[in-house]
């Protein structure tokens, strides 16, 4: 059995479906843009840079939640390989039966059983299991992996304690899932409030447009009314960018 990709989590894949999910919501919020702020079609031209930006704030929203699935699966498989090796299995087997086990739980389309499946076929050819971790912690670029596999390289070559390795991995990769979850819990009522006030130039402009068009007819089909919206989307841009930062807590 072999992995159907690999990850690399440093350049995010999209695949069909996340493209047409990028591409449909990228459409969207550029046409409304270039409505509210330009009320011309011709607007569109000016914010195509969005799509190419869109593009790579979804993309990189992905590959950090790849991240954390990724970093929460390993310490899962970690802790069932652990018990594997209390039972009297060798590493290697007991990378196995953790595979097996994890399965039974997560199923084989999780990222990390599709991993741990590339990681057994390849040790089937004969492949060091060290350099294959090492192989997956390089792509993934997670710190933690990153540390277990310098652990093992220097377990297998000097001989040390792989269960009380594993065991203190797993740990630390949990305590990091529960601050993480802790950090998400205290921040989701601000991105909430901060989602709102995304939304809430977009609604002004609507409701003033609506409501009393001449207030905004001034800013439209002329050269000097262009650069004021051009100047106010570009502070709008600035303070959603600014927000994001802000709310963006890494562990």
């Amino acid at each position: 059995m072999k992995a159907k990709r690999d990850v690399n989590v440093k350049k995010y894949r999209l695949n069909w479906k996340e493209n047409l999910l990028w591409l449909f919501v990228a459409l969207g919020f550029t046409g409304m843009i270039s409505w509210l702020f330009y009320r011309s079609m011709y607007g569109m031209v000016s914010v195509v840079p969005l799509l190419m930006i869109t593009r790579k704030f979804f993309r990189s929203y992905l590959s950090r939640r790849q991240k954390r699935e990724m970093l929460y699966q390993f310490g899962e498989i970690l802790q069932i390989t652990s018990s594997s090796l209390k039972a009297g299995y060798a590493i290697e087997n007991a990378f196995v039966q953790a595979y097996d086990e994890y399965v039974k739980f997560y199923g084989s389309k999780s990222i990390m059983a599709q991993e741990f499946c590339r990681i057994i076929y390849r040790m089937e050819l004969n492949e060091p299991l060290e350099k294959l971790v090492e192989d997956l912690a390089q792509r993934s670029q997670i710190e933690e992996i990153i540390s277990f596999s310098q652990v093992l390289s220097f377990a297998k070559r000097g001989g040390g304690d792989m269960r009380k390795i594993l065991q203190n991995t797993a740990e630390k990769i949990r305590q990091k899932a529960d601050v993480e979850r802790e950090i998400v819990t205290v921040v989701t009522a601000k991105k909430t409030e901060q989602r709102i006030m995304d939304i809430v130039p977009f609604a002004i402009l609507i409701y003033v447009g609506a409501s009393a068009p001449e207030f905004l007819a001034p800013l439209y089909g002329n050269i000097l009314g262009v650069c004021v919206m051009t100047l106010c989307l570009l502070a709008y841009a600035g303070a959603f960018l600014l927000a994001e930062k802000i709310l963006d807590i890494q562990v």
